[in-house]
């Protein structure tokens, strides 16, 4: 992991009593998964997740990017100050991804999404792990060598129970309904918006020994 770097913010705060500057990569890894910046050698692998109508079942779009548009997301994520880590198993396979946006260094919050897009890695645990693992890192001091966020949050449709018990598992609360707010396949469906605090994250940590 590299250094961080404390300098001053919009309000005239140092990064030290916010949220922290990253200067470079920063690798993260759980028992089985090592999360690690996207590249564009990696662009290939995410086009093809975002190409099958199952894995984006429940993905905020369903358009299929090009490559070109996604050389263009990786871009506007690194200039719009976003984080992007893909997921690696423990035989170094691709198998999803997770980008944190709308950092506010303020606030300290953000908001992440994530898409587990190898199929035969479904239901084995690997979307929880990787969660757990990122949320160490968002969720931990700036001064002890984390991001020093406060809140991350998400949103998840309504129907995806297993997401939903995955983020819980994690100490993510639900905070409220956004009723019929997305137009899929030929109905509307609602939406849950939900988020964890750091505290609520050491406490689901805590209670189940780990959380990995």
């Amino acid at each position: 992991m590299d250094r961080f770097e404390t300098t001053p913010d919009d309000s005239g705060n140092s990064f030290a009593e916010g949220l922290a500057q990253v200067s470079g990569a920063v690798e993260l890894s759980g028992s089985r998964i090592l999360l690690r910046p996207i590249v564009s050698d990696d662009l290939a692998a995410i086009q093809r997740w975002r190409s099958d109508p199952e894995v984006t079942r429940y993905w905020i779009t369903r358009a299929v990017p090009t490559l070109d548009d996604l050389h263009d997301w990786l871009r506007e994520n690194e200039r719009s100050g976003s984080w992007t880590w893909l997921i690696l198993d423990e035989t170094a396979e691709r198998i999803g991804y997770i980008n944190v946006f709308g950092v506010s260094r303020e606030h300290r919050h953000a908001e992440l999404a994530m898409m587990i897009g190898e199929r035969s890695r479904w239901g084995e645990g690997y979307a929880r792990e990787a969660l757990a693992a990122l949320l160490v890192y968002l969720l931990t001091p700036a001064d002890a060598s984390g991001a020093g966020l406060h809140k991350v949050s998400l949103s998840v449709f309504a129907e995806n129970v297993v997401a939903r018990k995955a983020y819980r598992a994690c100490g993510f609360r639900e905070d409220g309904l956004l009723r019929e707010d997305m137009w899929y396949d030929g109905r509307w469906r609602d939406q849950i918006l939900m988020s964890v605090l750091e505290d609520e994250f050491l406490e689901a940590s805590s209670s189940s020994g780990s959380v990995d």
